[in-house]
């Protein structure tokens, strides 16, 4: 079995691997790292927390003259949160090296930036446009630059940096290593590929699911109006040590947090609105663990790669699979178990079961809603005033799925008034009962 011990690397990097707690590679960083320690270029494709930062990032420093003070590595990321992840991620596992390393992202002072360029920097790690704007005004040059990467190559052609990723590449130096590390690889890869790299050899780690195995998943089905009370029973119930809440909106995250203070939580809030600086001060306040529970936008979803978060709560559910994996991606990192629970509305239903069928069945361990009778293999007709109705047991997930069916005709507004009233009043005793369903 292959071993980071196996590998020849530099035992300061072994001291850097044992400081962070790694014990064996992961399945990329088996295939990969060797591969790029022979020179060769790569194309990485792996998903979201299965330790591809420290498959690039290890090659990097391993090559890496710590008494060259030109820069080195390049590695760009569509994202300043990720710039600033595997900024850190540099400095924990090169810290018994001499290795200098700097951020290049928007949202900092740039002549802060073009100060500490003048000095010894081996390796940056940046956005594209900041980079650009670094290399036209001269204050940065890559004619010496042994490797560049290209981390979450999707995501930035996606985000519309297709001209600016090939500037910064006619710009570097001819001969260089190349790695381009994704979670698919669209048209617009393969042709930065073809155009930029040197018979790149592709890694492919396909896993039957895309979250992680170590990660356990369930889902609860909730109206809207019960979501915070569903939210307090399950903090109350799981007492994490970290959590990251997810929701859509900066205006959700604030009345979260607000309602969370109320209640006595240690809570704050991460989005947008705040400054670069503001967000780097609570993410730092959040990995010493000085406050437990994070209320996020997506904003959290990439780039955040704190020890220790024990669950994910997408008390928002997200629209598309990549966001929804990204989010699940916080927690169960490193080889440690974690737990994604998230809040579906009825009308999400359709949603989950379409996620599900993408992660490829077995990912969420429990499906979960409130009680709605006896369920049984064989299909029931839905009685006037009831939404669902109970489908055969489900071959991925081994539970049975509720799937939405048209109201009849006959329905009466007097007895859905009826039936929302007697919810109302029973709504505490629902929570507590779906609470109840998950841990039996």
């Amino acid at each position: 079995m292959s071993s980071f011990q196996s590998m020849n690397l530099k035992p300061e990097i072994l001291q850097g691997i044992a400081d962070l707690y790694y014990k064996d590679p992961t399945p990329i960083q088996k295939e990969a790292i060797p591969l790029a320690l022979k020179g060769k270029d790569l194309i990485g494709q792996a998903q979201t927390g299965t330790g591809k930062t420290a498959a690039f990032v290890i090659p990097i420093l391993q090559k890496l003259e710590e008494n060259n003070n030109d820069i080195q590595a390049l590695i760009m990321t569509p994202t300043r949160e990720l710039a600033i992840q595997i900024t850190e991620d540099i400095k924990e596992l090169g810290k018994h090296m001499n290795v200098q390393v700097l951020s290049l992202h928007g949202g900092k002072d740039i002549t802060s930036q073009i100060s500490k360029l003048k000095g010894k920097i081996q390796i940056a790690v940046g956005t594209p446009g900041r980079i650009l704007d670094h290399l036209r005004r001269e204050t940065l040059h890559f004619g010496r630059i042994k490797t560049l990467v290209l981390d979450e190559a999707d995501k930035m052609l996606e985000m519309g940096f297709v001209e600016e990723v090939e500037e910064i590449f006619q710009q570097t130096a001819s001969r260089k290593q190349v790695f381009m590390y994704s979670a698919t690889l669209p048209d617009g890869i393969r042709k930065l590929a073809h155009r930029y790299m040197n018979q790149p050899q592709v890694v492919q780690i396909e896993k039957k699911q895309m979250t992680a195995s170590n990660t356990k998943e369930s889902y609860y089905v909730v109206n809207q109006s019960e979501k915070t009370d569903v939210l307090l029973t399950i903090l109350e119930d799981i007492r994490p040590y970290l959590v990251v809440i997810f929701a859509n909106t900066k205006t959700r995250v604030n009345e979260l947090v607000r309602r969370l203070q109320e209640k006595g939580y240690e809570a704050e809030a991460l989005h947008g609105d705040f400054s670069q600086n503001k967000r780097e001060q609570i993410m730092d306040r959040f990995r010493q663990a000085k406050f437990t529970y994070l209320v996020a936008t997506d904003i959290a979803a990439r780039g955040l790669d704190v020890e220790g978060v024990s669950h994910v709560i997408n008390y928002d559910f997200p629209s598309d699979l990549e966001s929804y994996i990204h989010r699940v991606g916080r927690t169960g990192r490193a080889g440690q178990e974690g737990e994604a629970i998230s809040l579906v509305s009825p009308r999400q239903k359709q949603i989950i079961t379409r996620f599900l069928k993408s992660i490829s069945g077995g990912a969420v361990e429990k499906f979960l809603g409130r009680p709605e009778g006896k369920k049984s293999e064989k299909k029931k007709k839905t009685e006037p005033g009831k939404k669902t109705e109970t489908a055969p047991e489900s071959k991925s997930t081994g539970k049975a799925k509720a799937k939405p069916v048209k109201v009849k005709p006959g329905y009466k507004k007097k007895e859905r008034l009826e039936k929302e009233k007697q919810a109302k009043k029973a709504r505490r005793q629902k929570v507590e009962g779906i609470y109840r369903k998950k841990n039996n």
